[in-house]
């Protein structure tokens, strides 16, 4: 079988999907003819690199390879390819949307507002939160994935500062109620949650810095939870992939906080498959070995076609 590999792009996660690409590669490289591309040029120029190509594994993170962009292209070639579709791929990527269909599926999510980056012509301020919350709070992009332009903000005077930052990357910055607790995740393989994931970072949050440097953090697989909350936890991911008409694979992050009660964050479509990634870790705990979990999710994209 011919697989390409895309990855690379142009979104501030361009370094990170070089990492998933290579490492995607030398898991099948016995496996499948492979032929690599890389669209740090955008996602157009390597068309005359699609001849005879019998699937795309879709490496990229971020920006137009997952946000429904490459998806809605390859879809017009008839191109078969890894991951979520277009239009799950593109409500995906929009925690702000994403947020509003947990709501409309009675699942818990923080409070937020959603603010306009314009700050010279006036703050835009949607409340979708309903009833109002209190420092800390966290700000972040509404449509960037790895944590790029995330804060942690205690008081009003760090707030301007805070969204500066996440607007360098997104249009749209999610203002969100701070839950102090537990980081949990939960990886989906096909329509299977796999072993829930507690994160200890070394910061308040699971930032940048803690997600791609072995030794910051620290991963508790499974996560130490009772049966009937980690089964519920698991549950309310699988409705959040299925709602939004996600397949193959994805990642949904919680956080669980003092009374056990989680709130959904985000879902990643593509989520990341470096040395330090949470859903390789995930399948290890069920005994799927990195090369065999690439296979599977290629095997349940050939199955779906």
């Amino acid at each position: 079988m011919n697989i390409s590999i895309i990855y690379g792009g142009t979104s501030a996660e361009h370094k990170i999907s070089i990492q998933t690409g290579l490492a995607v590669a030398e898991a099948i490289k016995d496996r499948y003819n492979l032929n690599m591309v890389n669209t740090q040029k955008g996602i157009y120029p390597f068309l005359s690199n699609l001849e005879d190509v019998d699937l795309i594994f879709n490496a990229m993170h971020g920006g137009d390879g997952e946000n429904g962009t490459i998806q809605a292209y390859l879809n017009y070639h008839h191109i078969a390819y890894t991951g979520s579709g277009s239009k799950a791929s593109k409500i995906a990527m929009d925690k702000n949307i994403s947020k509003l269909i947990c709501k409309s599926v009675k699942i818990p999510t923080p409070n937020w507002m959603l603010i306009n980056r314009d700050l010279h012509t006036g703050l835009t301020m949607h409340n979708h939160g309903g009833k109002g919350f209190t420092f800390p709070i966290v700000v972040k992009p509404s449509n960037e994935g790895s944590t790029y332009g995330l804060s942690i903000v205690h008081d009003e005077s760090k707030l301007p500062d805070a969204v500066g930052l996440a607007a360098e990357y997104s249009n749209e910055i999610l203002v969100e109620e701070y839950i102090k607790g537990r980081e949990l995740t939960v990886s989906i393989l096909g329509n299977k949650t796999l072993p829930i994931i507690e994160i200890t970072p070394s910061h308040d949050l699971y930032d940048f810095e803690c997600k791609y440097n072995e030794g910051m953090s620290e991963y508790t697989v499974p996560a130490e939870l009772s049966d009937a909350l980690a089964e519920k936890i698991s549950s309310d991911a699988l409705k959040i992939y299925n709602t939004i008409g996600c397949r193959h694979y994805a990642r949904v992050d919680f956080r669980l906080n003092e009374k056990d009660e989680y709130y959904f964050l985000e879902i990643n479509t593509l989520p990341g498959m470096t040395r330090t990634s949470l859903m390789p870790k995930a399948a290890a705990a069920v005994g799927l070995a990195f090369p065999d979990l690439i296979n599977t999710i290629i095997e349940i994209a050939i199955l779906e076609e």
